[in-house]
């Protein structure tokens, strides 16, 4: 199947988005966004030619324009009330177009700057639907395919019956999801076997006192047992997750691994800066002895399940539940601080082993129906 898209300008492409999103459904933000940046790249690269190469690549900047311009007549302006608010149009950004390419939407370029290709069309299975990833616009598609599509914040989905039409290739799950991560145990040996390196007086002196210690035995998510430094003065001697405030980017962190004894620096390793932190303290809780436990709600009869989770998954498995679930806001005073739902049955097998690999315990709680 041959698909040729001329370079969309003006209403053609306003049109472009719309007709495939906003004709249909009400579409969220994020999906706009995303469905928004597919067609510029598409229309931008000749529809996706074969031929596609690095010398036809987009750059950052061009590709931020025009889609920009494509969401200024969808774009929410800010109320009075709330000076501080941005326009929708002001959330694509170079990390927004970074989380299509982990998705597998985009190809990244970094030759000689950061540019962009619309990545090949492909379905990826998982136990319940296909997800429908790459760069191809929903309005690319055939109409036997619209028709069916699902669309959940920047992804999209179809029915297993989709396959027996699918001109395009497969990839799978494992493949999707990105490379196999190391195990908790390899995790807990690398932070017992890192290089430290003693710190001298006047270092200990001048350490800064926003830094903060992650305790796998305090209460709480693990984002609430990062408790300062200078108040963890009889802490037993020994290893620990060290973070400080990255003074470049606000709301992020440098983290470190850290010989403490009753709150005194003693050592410190140089920064971690690739390891994912959320299955680091993952491993440091099943080090520590500390049980984690997922809880499933249901109804007796049900299609769907619900999630619920103590604390931030790492990056693969938060993919995996983006795929087969919906995120909900939930209460800052509630002891789940993160809820998923509408995962069908059939994918309960891959989010259980997903969670059993972080040692987290699954518990179910199935209700009788109210029907």
């Amino acid at each position: 199947m041959t698909i040729t898209i001329a370079l969309l300008q003006g209403e053609q492409a306003r049109y472009f988005v719309t007709s495939s999103l906003l004709g249909t459904v009400q579409a969220a933000p994020a999906t706009l966004q995303a469905e928004a940046v597919r067609a510029v790249l598409w229309a931008l690269c000749r529809g996706g030619a074969s031929s596609l190469s690095s010398d036809s690549a987009v750059s950052t900047r061009t590709l931020l324009h025009h889609t920009r311009h494509l969401l200024l007549p969808f774009a929410q302006q800010p109320p009075a009330s709330s000076p501080g608010a941005t326009p929708t149009t002001e959330q694509i950004d170079r990390q927004f177009l970074e989380r299509l390419a982990e998705q597998g939407d985009l190809l990244q370029i970094r030759h000689p700057e950061r540019q962009w290709l619309p990545a090949p069309p492909r379905l990826v299975p998982l136990g319940s639907r296909y997800l429908l990833a790459g760069g191809l616009p929903l309005l690319a598609l055939p109409g036997t395919f619209q028709k069916q599509i699902i669309l959940r914040t920047t992804l999209r989905l179809l029915p297993l019956t989709a396959d027996k039409h699918w001109p395009y290739a497969y990839q799978r799950l494992a493949s999707w999801l990105g490379p196999q991560p190391p195990s908790l145990r390899e995790l807990q040996n690398a932070f017992q076997q890192a290089q430290l390196i003693p710190v001298d007086q006047g270092a200990r002196e001048s350490t800064p006192s926003q830094a903060q210690v992650y305790l796998p035995h305090a209460p709480g998510s693990q984002e609430e047992r990062w408790q300062p430094l200078t108040r963890v003065t009889r802490l037993s001697a020994g290893r620990y997750l060290l973070r400080r405030p990255d003074r470049w980017q606000p709301g992020r962190f440098q983290y470190s691994i850290a010989l403490l004894d009753q709150g005194r620096l003693l050592q410190e390793s140089h920064p971690w800066e690739e390891i994912d932190i959320p299955r680091l303290c993952y491993a440091l809780d099943q080090a520590a002895g500390r049980r984690t436990i997922a809880r499933w709600y249901g109804q007796a009869g049900s299609e769907t399940l619900t999630l619920h989770l103590e604390s931030h998954l790492p990056r693969r498995e938060y993919r995996l539940l983006q795929a087969v679930g919906e995120r909900l806001p939930v209460s800052p005073n509630s002891t789940w601080r993160y809820c998923w739902r509408a995962i069908a049955r059939s994918d309960l097998p891959l989010v259980a082993q997903a969670l059993q690999s972080l040692g987290i315990t699954s518990e179910h709680q199935i209700t009788a129906s109210t029907g």
